[in-house]
C-alpha cells in the first residue's frame, strides 16, 4: 500500500527546494551585475564648475600659487593646424580612431613596457579615458576607479564622435606655465594661433603634454627637442607625414618667444622643485596636477620665504659692483657690472621640512636652481664632518696638533704642503681642535684628515647627508669636492638636532578635489651621530659666531644661540655660510656662475650678513631656544695652550666639554709640575712630521675658511 500522504509531502518539499534554488540563482545573477554598477557609480563625481589646475599651500594654509589657467581658449578642431591633432594622436593614442574608447592592445603594450622597465613608464590609457578621468573621477588608484574610467570612456564614445572627443581633449590638455589647451599653448610658446603652427612647432607642443614641467622649452630646450623627434617618428609610423617632412621638421630651429611679462609666482624656485616632486609622487596620475583640482600642502613658510628673499636681495645688491662714472650701461653698451648669484635653503632640523628656498637672484632671468643644481666647492664649511669623525676616533675638543710646515707625500708627483689663508700661513704653535675649527686652520685640518684617513671623513659626510660625488683625498677636508647648498643645509641638521639625519620634506600631503588624501608625508629620522659628539661640535661652532671666530660680525647681530661655519674657496671665488639654531638650519651660498670671476669676499663677509638678516627677521616673534646638552657630557677646566687639565700656573684657561671618560687626567706639564705622559693609545702619538702616503689626488685649489 502506497503512503500517498508522505509522497505528497516529499514532492512538495522538493518543489520548495527547487524554487529556493532558482530564486537564489537569480539573486546571485543580480548581485554579480549590481556590484560593478554600484562600484562605478560610487567612483563618479560631479563635474567641477572649473576643470583646472591644483592649488599649492604653505605650511600655514596660505595659498602660494595655482596651476589653473584663467584664460583658457576653446577652439574648434577645424580651426587648428592640421598637424596638431595628428601629432597628439600619434604620441598619445595611436589607435584612437580604431578602438571603442578602451584599447586592449595599448594596455598590453604598456604592461609589457612597464615589466621590462621595472617601473611604470606607460599608463595605457586612451585619449577618451584621459578625458573621462580628468572630468569625472577622483585620483585614488583603485580598481573601482579604473572600472569607472572604462565605463565612462565607453559612454563618451557612444554619445560623442571621435572628432568631438579629440576636440574636447585638445582644449583641456595642460601644456605648462598655466596654459590649458592647444590655443593657449601656441600663444604661450610661439606667439601665434594654433591654426598657424608649423609641423615642427605642432610636434613640439604635442611632446610637452607627457610632462609639461620636464619638456617645457623654457626649462629644457634639449629635452623638448628630443621629445619632438619622438613625436615626428610616431607620425611617420602612422602615415600622417612622410619621412622627408619629418627630417625637415627635426632640423628646423624652433624659436620660443619667452615668458615675457607673465606673472612670476611667489617662491618660484621652490614651486618648480615641488611641482616636479608632486609629479613624482602622483606617478601615472601626474596629469591630475594640472586638471584634477588637487590641493598640494607644502612645507614652505611664506613668512620665512619673504624674510629670505628680503635678506638675499639686500645682500646681493651690496655685492654688485657699481658702474664707474661715464660707463655705458644701455643695451647698446659693451659692459655691465657682473652681478653675483647665489642660493639660500632653510630647513627645520627636527622635521626635515624645507621652510624657505631661493635658487638665484632673478627667476625671470634664469630658472637654473642653484640651491638644488649648482655644484660648488664648499671650502672650510666642510670641515665639521671631519671633526665629528675625529671625535668618534678618540680625539677630544682639547686634543692638540701643531700648526707648522708639514709635507705630505702623495701618489702624484708633487708633494702637498698645506698652508693657512691670508698673510699668516702658520701659527707655529700647537692648537686644540676647538681652536683649529673656530679659526679654520687648514694645516691642522689636513693633518687631522691624514690621521683618521680621508675615507673616514667621507664616510661621515655621507652619513650626515652629502650625496654628491666626493674624492677621498686629503684636500677633501678643505671642501674641494663639489656639493649643493641644499646638501649642506641637510648635512648640518644632525648637529642641531642631536645627531639625527632627517629626510627632507617638500610636500606634507596631497588631497583630491573631494578632500581625500592621496599622499601623507611622514617624518623620517635616524641616529647617525653620537648625540654627545653632535653637542660638542655645536658648542665649538657657536664660538665661530663670536669675536674669536671667522663670523665675528654675525655675533653682534643675533640675540639668540647660533652655531655656524664659514667657507671660502681659493681667490674668494665662492662664499658659504652654514648656520643654525635649534629650530632652523640655513645654508647660504654666494658666487658667480662664471667660476673665473671672484666675488672678492670671504664667507663671513659675503654670506654671513644674509644669514643674519634672514634669521633675525624669520625668528623675530619666536622664542630663543637653547641647544640641549645630552647626558654623558662633563666639563673640565683646561689649559688653552696644551689641552691638559689647567694648573694654577696656566695663564690662559677655558672650560671644555668632554664625553664622560675622555677628559684629560694629567695636569698641564708646561705650567705645572707634572711631566707629560704619552701612550700609544693617545691620538697625538699617531701624528708625525713624517706622514704616511695619503690618497691625495689633487690639491691645486686651496679653500679658505
Amino acid at each position: 500500500m502506497v503512503d500517498l500522504e508522505n509522497g505528497s509531502r516529499e514532492t512538495g518539499n522538493r518543489r520548495n527546494r527547487q524554487s529556493i534554488i532558482r530564486s537564489w540563482r537569480w539573486w546571485l545573477v543580480f548581485v554579480i551585475f549590481l556590484v560593478p554598477v554600484v562600484a562605478v557609480l560610487a567612483e563618479i563625481r560631479p563635474v567641477p564648475l572649473i576643470i583646472g589646475g591644483s592649488v599649492f599651500y604653505d605650511t600655514n594654509g596660505v595659498v602660494i600659487a595655482s596651476t589653473a589657467a584663467p584664460d583658457r581658449i576653446d577652439i574648434r578642431l577645424s580651426d587648428m593646424s592640421p598637424y596638431l591633432p595628428r601629432a597628439f594622436v600619434a604620441i598619445e593614442d595611436s589607435r584612437f580612431y580604431q578602438h571603442p574608447g578602451v584599447d586592449p592592445v595599448g594596455i598590453l603594450r604598456a604592461f609589457v613596457r612597464n615589466i621590462r622597465a621595472g617601473r611604470v613608464v606607460e599608463g595605457g590609457s586612451t585619449i577618451t579615458q584621459q578625458l573621462a578621468k580628468n572630468m569625472y573621477l577622483h585620483s585614488r588608484r583603485t580598481v573601482g576607479r579604473k572600472l569607472a574610467e572604462v565605463v565612462l570612456a565607453l559612454y563618451l564614445e557612444v554619445r560623442l564622435s571621435k572628432d568631438e572627443i579629440l576636440e574636447r581633449y585638445l582644449n583641456l590638455v595642460y601644456l605648462g606655465h598655466g596654459a590649458y589647451g592647444v590655443e593657449a599653448g601656441a600663444r604661450l610658446y610661439f606667439g601665434k594661433e594654433a591654426k598657424d603652427l608649423s609641423l615642427a612647432e605642432a610636434s613640439m607642443l604635442a611632446g610637452i603634454a607627457r610632462s609639461p614641467f620636464y619638456y617645457s622649452p623654457y626649462r629644457n630646450m634639449d629635452a623638448a627637442t628630443g621629445r619632438r623627434k619622438t613625436v615626428l617618428s610616431r607620425m611617420v609610423a602612422q602615415g600622417f607625414i612622410s619621412q622627408e617632412e619629418a627630417d625637415k621638421a627635426a632640423d628646423e630651429t624652433v624659436t620660443v618667444i619667452g615668458l615675457g611679462k607673465r606673472e612670476i609666482k611667489p617662491a618660484p624656485y621652490f614651486l618648480d622643485y615641488v611641482t616636479d616632486e608632486a609629479l613624482r609622487l602622483l606617478g601615472d596620475e601626474g596629469s591630475l596636477l594640472y586638471s584634477g583640482n588637487l590641493r598640494i600642502y607644502t612645507s614652505l613658510d611664506m613668512d620665512f620665504q619673504r624674510a629670505a628673499e628680503k635678506a638675499f636681495s639686500k645682500g646681493l645688491d651690496s655685492l654688485t659692483p657699481s658702474p664707474q662714472d661715464g660707463e655705458d650701461l644701455s643695451e647698446e653698451g659693451t659692459r655691465r657690472p657682473i652681478q653675483p648669484q647665489g642660493a639660500l635653503v632653510a630647513i627645520d632640523p627636527r622635521s626635515g621640512h624645507v621652510k624657505a628656498l631661493i635658487g638665484g637672484r632673478s627667476y625671470s632671468e634664469t630658472q637654473f636652481n642653484r640651491a638644488m643644481q649648482a655644484f660648488r666647492q664648499p671650502g672650510s664649511s666642510f670641515k665639521p664632518f671631519f671633526y665629528a669623525a675625529a671625535l668618534d676616533s678618540g680625539f677630544t675638543a682639547a686634543s692638540t696638533l701643531p700648526c707648522e710646515p708639514v709635507t705630505f707625500t702623495t701618489r702624484v708627483p708633487q708633494p702637498y704642503t698645506p698652508t693657512d689663508y691670508g698673510t699668516t700661513q702658520y701659527h707655529y704653535r700647537w692648537l686644540t681642535l676647538r681652536e683649529a675649527l673656530v679659526t679654520s686652520c687648514n694645516v691642522i685640518s689636513v693633518s687631522l684628515a691624514n690621521i683618521i684617513g680621508p675615507e673616514k671623513g667621507l664616510e661621515y659626510a655621507r652619513r650626515l647627508g652629502i650625496t654628491s660625488a666626493l674624492r677621498p683625498n686629503l684636500s677633501l677636508v678643505l671642501g674641494t669636492s663639489e656639493v649643493t647648498p641644499f646638501e649642506m643645509a641637510l648635512a648640518f641638521a644632525p648637529f642641531a638636532n642631536g645627531g639625527k639625519r632627517v629626510e627632507p620634506i617638500f610636500i606634507t600631503r596631497i588631497e583630491d578635489r573631494w578632500g581625500r588624501k592621496l599622499y601623507q608625508a611622514k617624518v623620517e629620522a635616524r641616529q647617525v651621530l653620537d648625540p654627545k659628539n653632535a653637542s660638542i661640535i655645536t658648542d665649538i661652532l657657536r664660538q665661530v659666531v663670536s669675536r674669536w671666530g671667522t663670523a665675528e660680525d654675525v655675533s653682534t647681530r643675533l640675540a639668540r644661540p647660533v652655531a655656524a661655519k664659514t667657507g671660502s674657496t681659493q681667490n674668494y671665488t665662492d662664499a658659504w655660510f652654514i648656520g643654525y639654531t635649534p629650530d632652523l638650519v640655513c645654508s647660504v651660498y654666494i658666487g658667480n656662475d662664471d667660476p673665473g670671476v671672484p666675488i672678492g669676499k670671504s664667507g663671513g663677509e659675503a654670506a654671513g650678513p644674509i644669514f643674519a638678516d634672514f634669521i633675525e627677521e624669520a625668528l623675530r616673534d619666536r622664542p630663543a631656544l637653547s641647544f640641549q646638552t645630552p647626558r654623558g657630557i662633563e666639563r673640565a677646566e683646561i689649559c688653552h695652550e696644551t689641552g691638559y687639565l689647567a694648573s694654577p700656573g696656566c695663564p690662559n684657561t677655558r672650560w671644555e666639554l668632554f664625553k664622560s671618560g675622555t677628559r684629560p687626567i694629567h695636569e698641564c706639564p708646561w705650567h705645572g709640575s707634572t711631566f707629560p705622559i704619552f701612550s700609544h693609545s693617545d691620538p697625538l702619538s699617531l701624528f708625525s712630521s713624517q706622514v704616511k702616503d695619503s690618497a691625495l689626488e689633487s690639491h691645486s685649489e686651496r679653500p679658505l675658511p
